[in-house]
């Protein structure tokens, strides 16, 4: 429950002000992309971690009070443990990584230099 905490605290901190996930599924992804981007020792889980985190921490909307966003934190919070955080990672981590190629695919190949 640990790491549990620690991402309620973290992700209230670093979107203090009026703001709020736009659904159960992004504050908890929030949570546990904080969590792990603060608690994994490897380098690359870190770095996607963060990336995730970012991403989640965008797709929140500027309509709810702090003390609806708390609350909706405090909710998602409680539906996670140590046994449950890494498959809920995992969805939240495929879900931002389709997004990413979506883009990717939208921008096309990448030009190739020419030959001279």
């Amino acid at each position: 429950m640990k790491l549990i905490s620690v991402a309620v605290a973290a992700a209230l901190l670093a979107t203090s002000g009026a703001a709020a996930a736009q659904s159960a599924s992004d504050a908890r992804c929030i949570l546990l992309s904080s969590a792990f981007a603060k608690q994994n020792q490897d380098a690359n889980a870190q770095k996607l971690a963060e990336a995730a985190f970012y991403f989640y921490l965008g797709r929140i909307g500027a309509t709810e009070t702090p003390a609806q966003l708390k609350a909706l934190f405090e909710a998602q919070g409680k539906t996670l443990s140590d046994a449950t955080a890494g498959g809920a990672m995992n969805t939240c981590v495929k879900e931002f990584q389709s997004k990413v190629q979506l883009l990717q695919d939208l921008a096309g190949p990448a030009d190739q230099p020419t030959k001279k």
